[in-house]
């Protein structure tokens, strides 16, 4: 699988400019740590002079991006966030798919704690973020180059994400939004027989489409329990 050449025509310039960027993360000490490191890096001159601005949820994120349409040049986006079902965000890889469909000339930089590698190659191919980091690589070196990079149009992955990339063995799972508006209702203790209302699907859709997330995600079938405990596992919901 080739990534280097999927971002092509006006989105490849020789530089990028770096006024604004958004911090998607629900943890606040996560997100003071990012800007402290942000800040560091202005005093040295590594990276230019910024405005940061931070969004709790999924909520305050698509209010900025989306109704406001606050235009900011970078997104540091976290997956593993609160859903906001009311807009189908159910993860911050969902509002990362909206930026690139509403094609809003943002950059995205994930960093998450998901390790499991199906859950990254599908953000990978849904996203397809200019940087991708896991949490626990997350450091001024990592963070700053990560920045450097991407103004230069190059991509910039952490080690584990650089190892996905060259494991042409992994499979892909795809959750169309149905199906995590599925797993949501699940999670919430929703009977099979209201999902159907909520989905506007028949009782048979409803159960068939358990058996297909439970191979999609590899839980023994007629486990619930356990789906949802996995879906959540690879934050899906």
């Amino acid at each position: 699988m080739d990534y280097r050449g999927r971002r092509k025509g006006k989105d490849c310039l020789t530089e990028r400019t770096l006024q604004s960027i958004l911090i998607v993360e629900d943890h606040q000490l996560s997100c003071q740590g990012y800007e402290l490191i942000v800040e560091q890096a202005e005093c040295k001159g590594t990276i230019p002079k910024v405005t940061v601005q931070q969004a709790h949820s999924l909520k305050k994120a698509n209010q900025l991006l989306i109704e406001e349409a606050i235009h900011f040049d970078m997104v540091f986006l976290d997956i593993c966030m609160p859903a906001y079902p009311e807009k189908d965000l159910y993860s911050g890889e969902d509002l990362g798919r909206l930026i690139v469909e509403k094609q809003l000339n943002t950059r995205i930089l994930v960093m998450t704690s998901l390790t499991d590698k199906l859950r990254l190659e599908e953000i990978l191919q849904t996203v397809k973020p200019h940087g991708f980091l896991i949490k626990g690589e997350v450091d001024e070196y990592h963070l700053i180059s990560a920045i450097q990079h991407i103004l230069k149009n190059q991509p910039y992955y952490s080690p584990t994400i650089g190892k996905i990339l060259r494991d042409e063995s992994n499979a892909e799972v795809y959750l169309s939004t149905d199906e995590k508006k599925l797993l949501y209702l699940l999670s919430k203790g929703i009977r099979n027989k209201e999902i159907g209302e909520h989905l506007c699907w028949s009782l048979s859709k409803v159960e068939k489409r358990k058996r297909v997330m439970h191979e999609k995600l590899g839980i023994e079938k007629g486990n619930t329990m356990a789906l949802v405990n996995r879906a959540k596992e690879l934050g899906i919901i």
